[in-house]
Order: C-alpha cells, then structure tokens, then sequence
C-alpha cells in the first residue's frame, strides 16, 4: 500500500509517518518512510510517503499511484492529489492554514466544497472531517496528526491493525501524551464511522 501523507511544517506529518512506519513493522510488514520537502519550516509545505507491503524496494510513491492520500491541511490536499491513483482515497483535514502571503494580498483561498469537489474528480472515496476541531474538543489542539491517523484507519483501507497502532503511539508517548494520543486517534476512527 502507498500512502501520501501532505501538510504544513508544525503540524506532525513526520510523527504521522514514523508511527505509520512503526506500526507497519509491528504488523510484520517491509515498510520505507520518504520525507519529500524543500526549505519547509513551520508553515511550508511538507509530505511523506508510506510505502507497505511484504516487499517494498523503491522509497518513493509515484505519481498517479498512492492507494491513499491523507492531508493534515485543506489546499495541500489538492497538492497531494498528483500522487493519488484513479479511485484511490483521500482523507482530508477540512481546516485550512492559509499561507501569510494570500493573508497580506487577499487573495482568495478556496472553500472547502470546492476542494472537496476537486478531490472528488480524481478519488473513489473523500473523507472530510475538521481534525484541529476535534483534537481542541478534546483537549489536546497539537493531536490532530493522531485524528487524521484514527481517520484514515477508519476508512479499513489502511494495510495497518488496530492494534500495531496503538502499540506505535505507545512507543512513541508515555503518559499522558499517550492518553491524549489514543483518544485522538480514536476520535478520529469515531468521525469517519459517522460518515460511512
């Protein structure tokens, strides 16, 4: 399975991309984690790619052949979509991070149902949900990374188990950053169920 995780920098796409991995080995899978960003800092753009199976030889998904596109932010989903396969599936953040530039110009950024409908010329399956909504009401703004995950898992297209998932959280946070975690994560499955 190829998955292309896209976002801004600050936003945990290379935590979402290490517990993908890990959990991946968990499962008894060969897995390789690819970052692909240039100068991104807090706020550029930033992507991964999660390519498993039971032999994975190359490092990077090309275009036109990710299973699964999974975008912590709205217009890096469209970015994204050059990577997904015909009918393969995005899972999107529906909130935007505009960059400052079109703040300081005005220049317009695009509504949510347009992107939805852009996803939607390429994409078998579109799963919307607001991850930093649903990671705030629960008290933990900084684990939407960890919604998207429950979300895409959500979806039972993810080669990935229950289980391994919550043992990579686990490897990765003590504590109360594991309670807030896995509440994310389930939080995020929770959403999905409700639009299936």
């Amino acid at each position: 399975m190829d998955v292309v995780l896209s976002g801004v920098g600050g936003q945990g796409i290379l935590t979402l991309a290490a517990l993908m991995g890990t959990a991946a080995i968990i499962d008894g899978y060969d897995v390789r984690v690819s970052e692909v960003h240039g100068m991104a800092q807090r706020g550029g753009q930033v992507v991964c790619h999660v390519k498993i199976g039971e032999r994975v030889s190359s490092p990077l998904v090309m275009e036109g052949s990710a299973d699964m596109v999974v975008s912590l932010e709205l217009f890096e989903t469209i970015r994204a979509l050059q990577y997904l396969k015909p009918k393969g599936i995005v899972v999107m953040n529906s909130n935007a991070l505009p960059p400052p530039l079109s703040i300081i110009t005005g220049f317009p950024y695009s509504s949510l149902d347009a992107l939805i409908e852009e996803a939607k010329e390429v994409a078998g399956e579109v799963y919307a949900l607001n991850a930093n909504e649903i990671a705030k009401g629960i008290g933990s703004p900084q684990s939407a990374n960890l919604v998207m995950l429950g979300a895409a898992w959500a979806t039972g297209k993810l080669l990935l188990s229950k289980d391994s998932i919550l043992k990579s959280i686990a490897k990765l946070f003590s504590g109360r950053a594991f309670d807030a975690n896995k509440r994310a994560f389930e939080e995020g499955a929770m959403a999905v169920e409700r639009l299936l």
